[in-house]
């Protein structure tokens, strides 16, 4: 067995320029300059765990299996404190020490030393172990350097029982945390996790490899730590493959892709290997022996022995990838007992208000469960299929009511979990709602309860145009609705889609429950609406809101779909307007015929009276409407005007798409007899002195005068054939 005392190991974590530790007696400043590379550590005590400075307000708790009650320990760990040690800082790091005790097991007790003393600036701490050993009696490993206190196990006994295995130094100046539960202030350290930070390297945690700004180093009188044994790339290539003291180890070692190739230490992490602290440029004291930081950040489970410590940070576990690589090295961890963990709620579906019954989605996190049996949440029994296992208790009662739920399991009923009121159930939703009228303009819709009975409104949801809105949301706390009951609804933040849109009203419990589609087709829940048989594909109300629900709402099966909707009729209205076939002009009264084709909005019922010009039409009921009109030719262009008698509003203008065809005939033949006689003589004199628009206005003087009997009698007895 070779033995490397206090003495030599200073030299050894010297040369590992700033390696967390005491390095040991002033005597070895001496001796530092062994590998020629490490000016920066003149008195070889090389600074430890570096504070950040930085408030991170993060907390890891204990284990789940650590308790602070008296009682055994699977590990016995002696602590003495030096001389200057104050008072009230030792329950911190006696904490930190019961929570290792009951992190590993060990045959030989661990003996450690705890300093009070002047660190430089930003270190918290400094450990190492007192010495290593390697080829011991009973050593796993031939050619490996281990840290004293495991070597003791491994040997079963102790194999130098004069001196500490371990030496802990505190700052004294640093501004500490000395409470137990973990919730540090605001710029201070929490000793606790310091301590139990460098314990962790005192057991063993912690590797030989070193660099000198050009080349990499490894192992200490050319044998490897332990540690350095697990230590891989990328690749899976060893560390200890490559040749100590080379530029191309150096490298390596400032790759960032460092990783631990222990099985328990990747098994622990559950997907991948751990990943090593190796940044590109070679951080002294950090480098190699840590988490990679990154990795493992604050608030992370495996975030203790990354090489920072930010205040208002605190870390009361090991953590499992640290104590599966402490098993990896050599160290043996207390047996797992069976343990529920924790117990999550995840999805709850809505009420199904046919049965009045819900679903609620739980996951269970569970450790060294039995081999056989069951899993049993609340009386159901569940086949064990691994941690973290998700379980659905379905068909639940809807009573509103807080829920405790019990987990044990059926071959241990000792290893069991309760969580009290864990979570709520939906209100009772005995009721089965239906739309009876929807308004998108006044954004309000009324709902019927068509069940039998009274319910609330709980995980009831409308949408529409890509919104929702739960119905609970939008009511005062508790209403509930009536059978037969129905219920008006306001909702501000519907989109506005009056003009075209739909609206799906759902329970959140299997298919929708009712629908309704205007204006336009293709709406956003049209498709599964077309699936759940609640509305044909293309269809929709034509017309004004409110919409208004027609069929029988207790109907077995339901009757929905466009049929059995309402709309307010859009108001009459002139769409188009076309100009048909024009004739020629006809002598016989000087006039043609002219085709007009109307297209309404909601055209007047048959037999209405409709304007067109001067002349009054029966409408006929066809929509479009052709109608021929017998107009005056003029030769000039002529505007067409309709205008629904019973409905002034429904009116519409043809400008200027007709061109009356040129004069023909005679004018002065006023009663269009086919020549100018005395009965043409009696009109003109009862339309003499009329004034604008005047059939005997001749020449358009806008007066029937003495201008207009001298054109009159110039053509008297011509023929107008």
């Amino acid at each position: 067995m070779m033995r490397w005392n206090l003495l030599t190991l200073g030299l050894l974590l010297t040369s590992m320029s700033y390696g967390q530790n005491v390095c040991g007696p002033q005597a070895l400043q001496v001796l530092h300059s062994a590998h020629h590379h490490d000016a920066a550590c003149p008195d070889v005590g090389c600074p430890g765990l570096q504070g950040t400075g930085v408030d991170s307000h993060t907390s890891v708790g204990t284990p789940h299996w650590y308790s602070p009650a008296p009682g055994p320990r699977s590990a016995i760990i002696n602590l003495e404190f030096g001389p200057l040690f104050p008072d009230e800082a030792k329950p911190a790091v006696e904490r930190a020490v019961d929570i290792w005790s009951q992190s590993i097991e060990t045959v030989i007790p661990v003996n450690i030393q705890a300093i009070w003393d002047s660190l430089p600036p930003n270190i918290l701490a400094q450990a190492a172990p007192y010495e290593v050993l390697h080829d011991f009696e009973d050593a796993p490993e031939a050619n490996r350097q281990y840290a004293i206190a495991l070597a003791n196990q491994l040997a079963g006994q102790d194999l130098n029982p004069a001196a500490p295995d371990m030496v802990v130094k505190f700052a004294e100046d640093t501004p500490w945390y000395l409470g137990l539960d973990g919730q540090v202030p605001d710029s201070v350290y929490d000793m606790v996790t310091v301590a139990l930070h460098e314990m962790g390297h005192g057991l063993g945690y912690l590797g030989s490899a070193n660099h000198n700004g050009n080349s990499g180093f490894i192992g200490f009188q050319g044998i490897p730590f332990i540690f350095d044994h697990f230590v891989e790339e990328s690749d899976q290539t060893s560390l200890l493959d490559y040749v100590s003291g080379t530029v191309t180890f150096g490298e390596v070692l400032e790759s960032d892709a460092l990783y631990w190739g222990g099985e328990n230490g990747s098994e622990a992490l559950g997907v991948g290997r751990p990943r090593l602290y190796a940044p590109t440029n070679w951080a002294p004291g950090a480098s190699f022996s840590h988490l990679r930081e990154n990795s493992y950040p604050e608030g992370n489970a495996n975030s203790l022995m990354t090489p920072f410590l930010n205040t208002a940070e605190s870390i009361h576990t090991p953590g499992p990838v640290a104590l599966g690589m402490m098993q990896d090295m050599g160290w043996s961890l207390p047996p797992v007992l069976c343990s529920l963990l924790d117990v999550v709620t995840l999805t709850q579906t809505g009420c199904n208000p046919l049965t009045n019954t819900y679903t609620q989605v739980l996951q269970v996190t569970y450790e060294n469960a039995p081999e056989t049996g069951n899993l049993t949440v609340n009386g159901v029994a569940f086949p064990i299929t691994g941690s973290p296992q998700t379980v659905s208790l379905t068909n639940l009662t809807s009573d509103g009511a807080p829920v405790n739920v019990d987990v044990s399991f059926s071959e241990n009923l000792d290893c069991s979990l309760t969580a009290p009121a864990l979570f709520t159930a939906p209100e009772s939703c005995c009721v089965l709602l239906r739309l009876a009228e929807v308004n998108p303009e006044a954004k309000t819709v009324t709902i019927r309860n068509v069940a039998d009975c009274e319910g609330g409104l709980s995980g009831q949801v409308i949408k529409s145009g890509g919104t929702q809105a739960f119905l609970t949301d939008l009511l005062p706390p508790g209403v509930t609705l009536a059978a037969g009951a129905t219920l008006t609804i306001s909702w501000p933040d519907w989109p506005n889609n009056a003009a075209g849109g739909d609206l799906t009203l759902h329970d959140q419990v299997g298919a929708y429950d009712d629908y309704v589609q205007w204006g336009t087709p293709g709406n956003v829940g049209q498709v599964l609406a077309n699936i759940y048989n609640l509305w044909t594909p293309n269809t929709f109300l034509e017309g004004l809101p409110p919409y208004t629900y027609e069929g029988d709402p207790y109907a077995n099966p339901a009757e929905q779909g466009v049929e059995y909707w309402s709309a307010v009729p859009f108001p009459c209205a002139v769409l188009s307007m076309t100009a048909g076939a024009t004739s020629g002009c006809n002598p016989v009264g000087n006039v043609f015929t002219q085709e007009l084709i109307v297209e309404f909005q909601s055209p007047p019922p048959a037999g209405d009276v409709i304007l067109v010009n001067d002349s009054m039409v029966v409408y006929d009921g066809a929509n479009p409407w052709n109608v021929v009109l017998a107009l005056p030719a003029s030769g000039t262009a002529v505007d067409l005007t309709v205008t629904v008698m019973g409905e002034p509003t429904c009116t519409g203008t043809l400008v200027g798409e007709v061109l009356a065809p040129e004069e023909c005939g005679c004018p002065t033949d006023l009663n269009n007899g086919g020549f100018v006689d005395v009965t043409d003589l009696l009109l003109f004199l009862t339309d003499y002195g009329c004034m604008s628009g005047c059939t005997a206005d001749f020449n358009g003087d806008d007066i029937v005068n003495v201008n207009d009997l001298l054109i009159f009698l110039t053509s008297y007895g011509d023929s107008c054939n």
